[in-house]
Parts: C-alpha cells; structure tokens; sequence
C-alpha cells in the first residue's frame, strides 16, 4: 500500500536547480550585452544632433563656432538618456581660415562597462570611428 504523500525529491530540485543555474549563466551575460549594444544608439543620435546643429550653424553664420550657434570649442552636451558625454573640438583646418569639428561622445554612467566601442566618434567630414577594443560594429 502506498502512502499519500506526494511530491519531488532532493535530487529532483537539485538537478533543475543545476539546469536554472547553467540556463542564467549563458542568459545573463548575452542580455548585458544586448543591452549595453542597444545604449549605443543614445550616443549615436547624440553624436549626430550635434553635428546637424553645427552644420545648420556653418550653413546660417558661415562658421562652425559663432557666438548665436550655442556650441563652442570645448563644450560638453549629455545625451538624451544619459549614457553619454558628447565634447565637440572646433579648430582651424588645413586650409587657412576654414574652421573643422570633431566630436567624441564618452560613455558614462552603466554603459561605462562598453569597452568594445568606447567612445564614438564623428568629424566634419563624416568619418566615423571608435576607441575601444571591437570597433567592427560599434556605427
């Protein structure tokens, strides 16, 4: 005769214990990643904000760096979420009188872990690059 009680065993919660664990130790880092990827997009867009508004400010005042256009050399625009630190240079360029922008968008906060892509960056002519370890797919 068998007895009412019913239910699972010490061995049985061990192994989905075991499986659980193994399942969060390849979810977790994967989902990170994603996210962190997916932050990217912030200083993407921060990135190229900054560069349309010294454009619109070239194309009206006929220079990357005049008083009416609110960006100048060495100043620092945080993007919409956060997660980076946009810093625009404005100098003199090759040619004597024309001026040249480069702008560098530093992770900060939680997407400081980003060492894949560090910081992107952008110039007046469009090139776009990155300082960290993969660059590959960083744009």
């Amino acid at each position: 005769m068998k007895s009412g009680m019913s239910g699972f065993t010490l061995i049985e919660l061990l192994i989905v214990m075991v499986i659980a664990s193994i399942l969060m130790m390849i979810a977790v880092p994967s989902y990170q990643q994603s996210v962190i990827k997916s932050r990217r997009a912030d200083g993407r867009v921060a990135l190229n904000d900054v560069a349309q508004r010294l454009e619109r400010c070239y194309t009206q005042f006929g220079a990357y760096d005049a008083a009416a256009c609110g960006i100048a050399d060495g100043d620092e625009v945080a993007s919409k979420d956060g997660f980076y630190l946009v810093t625009a240079t404005i100098e003199e360029g090759d040619i004597p009188g024309v001026a040249t922008y480069s702008l560098s968008a530093a992770p900060q906060g939680a997407q400081a872990d980003d060492t894949d892509c560090g910081n992107l960056e952008v110039n007046a002519v469009g090139a776009r690059s990155a300082t960290g370890d993969n660059t590959a797919h960083c744009w």
